[in-house]
């Protein structure tokens, strides 16, 4: 049987997660830092779970690979209890990922009547020795870098704020939440937002990046002028900024390569699409 586990026993799954592996996103729901689900074979001794990130709306599957007692019941789970809920949160696939390399067989074993698509996410961990070197970029005049705090965002003039509070929200339970975590940066043109980079989640001192430029405003080095200000922040108050993006996102790859992150690993990301009709 698989169950939905309590936020007050999150912590129970800390038992089964893989050492080796940082768990940024999971560790971040399993602290309460940033919403999500979990759903494990056992509300009080879990050996195997899966865990859903609210900011990134996929499943991250935990623990033992080789549970019966979790995955004979996986897939009948999935479409009962699981989709139905996500197709509330405005989902039309789920997707996933294993902690780590044991789990990708299994999950195409377990899911090989479903049309399963395959990619693959890229951790880049940050290399301090390096930054001392580092060369920023000069910001042309008429931008001006702005710190996300509590002033900017409730500042009126903006007229897009909603643009940065829709994306906070989207990982976050509040605004509120947000400032008392963790910080951000934006690029602002004649009081509008046009690039930002707000921090997705927080374990720890693990701060995980988050970048984006409007349409029309890109290849103006803006979100690179926004990270180095974050990077910069995480260095003075001893934080460990981590990034992570698509294998095919060659832009997001390369300036991560040129923040002075290194890659640390890649692993498998999967998904499937189902009726949205389902209830």
């Amino acid at each position: 049987m698989i169950f939905e586990i309590k936020k007050e026993n999150f912590k129970s799954i800390y038992n089964i997660l893989d050492d080796q592996i940082d768990n940024v996103e999971v560790k971040a729901v399993i602290e309460g830092n940033n919403p999500g689900w979990i759903f494990a074979d056992s509300n009080i001794s879990p050996k195997t779970a899966v865990v859903w990130s609210k900011g990134i709306q996929g499943f991250y599957f935990v623990g033992d690979h080789n549970n019966p007692e979790f995955n004979n019941y996986l897939n009948d789970h999935i479409d009962k209890k699981i989709i139905p809920r996500v197709i509330k949160e405005n989902l039309d696939r789920f997707e996933f990922s294993g902690e780590n390399e044991k789990w990708c067989s299994k999950l195409e074993e377990i899911f090989a009547n479903r049309e399963l698509n395959k990619s693959k996410q890229m951790i880049y961990k940050f290399n301090y020795d390096q930054w001392d070197n580092y060369q920023k970029r000069e910001l042309n005049d008429k931008f001006r870098l702005r710190k996300i705090d509590a002033e900017l965002l409730s500042d009126s003039k903006i007229e897009n704020l909603d643009y940065i509070i829709s994306e906070i929200l989207r990982w976050w339970d509040s605004c509120e939440k947000y400032l008392e975590e963790t910080f951000g940066y934006c690029i602002i043109l004649d009081n509008k937002i046009v690039s930002y980079c707000i921090c997705n989640f927080v374990y720890d001192n693990i701060h995980t990046i988050g970048i984006e430029t409007l349409k029309g405003y890109r290849r103006k080095g803006l979100s690179q002028s926004a990270a180095e200000a974050f990077v910069e922040e995480c260095i003075a108050d001893k934080l460990n900024p981590h990034w992570e993006c698509m294998e095919s996102n060659l832009a997001s790859r390369a300036l991560a390569e040129k923040l002075k992150f290194n890659r640390e690993r890649v692993y498998s990301l999967y998904s499937f699409s189902f009726n949205k009709e389902i209830t």
